[in-house]
């Protein structure tokens, strides 16, 4: 069989044996249907407390065999022990399993985006002074309106639902692509397990870390928002370049590892 041949009958194999993957994108777009289109809180918006979903079900993907015991492997036709009495190539299995996940992360942004089209504008409601301060400076078009009460806390955004929806496309990319040379890394090590483990607890408390930011600066979600929003062309060639360049290394690491 030749690679291209190989690489749909893998990525096949992946949608029919992990149907639970599937509701990933529904996890994530639900909250954001209900957000967007409405006067809501920048720092609600774009604080995605449920990324740590992101390490665990690309590490049940990548990497299945990290959870299970050696009998798991054997029967539940995701380990190694199902891909070993078979002729898959090593590099073949790493591209149809990124490809896989990665459909599976960005499906809700692109979802999201698609559903922002018809109304891409967007206002958002910023207490502090000096993070409002902030984007007014960073996000293209934005600008100060009057609120309910004449409170001057609002801030209108042009095509701010699609910019929100790209916001977490380029976070869940740059994840995912992250995760996968993570689990690729610590493959080897008898303790990849408890490493996975350890990655998933500290992207579950991440998003807490804005909770010690001091009230006259910009907390870091903020900061890396604007920064996004600034820069978006760089921001996506320098993400773009990472996940290639992390596939092309997972692949080559994986085609060398001893399973």
């Amino acid at each position: 069989m030749n690679p291209s041949k190989q690489f749909w009958a893998l990525f096949r194999f992946q949608a029919v044996v992990l149907p639970y993957l599937f509701v990933l994108p529904i996890v994530f777009c639900a909250p954001l249907l209900f957000m967007l289109h409405r006067d809501t809180s920048l720092n609600l918006l774009i604080m995605t407390q449920n990324l740590f979903l992101v390490v665990l079900f690309g590490g049940l993907l990548i990497a299945p065999e990290m959870f299970a015991h050696a009998s798991m492997n054997q029967t539940g036709g995701l380990g190694m022990e199902f891909f070993r009495t078979r002729a898959v190539d090593k590099a073949v299995l790493v591209r149809a399993k990124a490809a896989f996940f990665y459909i599976l992360i960005l499906f809700a942004p692109i979802a999201l985006i698609l559903y922002s089209l018809p109304s891409p504008d967007l206002r958002v409601i910023i207490y502090s002074k000096v993070v409002r301060l902030d984007c007014l400076r960073n996000v293209p078009g934005s600008s100060l309106v009057t609120g309910a009460g004449g409170h001057s806390n609002l801030v209108s955004i042009p095509s701010g639902n699609v910019l929100i929806a790209e916001w977490y496309a380029w976070k869940f990319l740059v994840l995912a692509a992250a995760v996968q040379v993570f689990v690729y890394w610590i493959y080897p090590s008898r303790y990849r397990r408890w490493f996975f483990f350890a990655l998933i607890i500290a992207v579950s408390v991440l998003p807490l870390i804005d909770a010690f930011s001091q009230s006259d600066s910009v907390p870091w979600n903020e900061r890396l928002f604007f920064l996004f929003s600034a820069n978006q062309i760089v921001s996506w060639i320098l993400a773009l370049g990472a996940l290639i360049l992390g596939q092309l290394w997972c692949e080559r690491r994986f085609a060398q590892l001893e399973l």
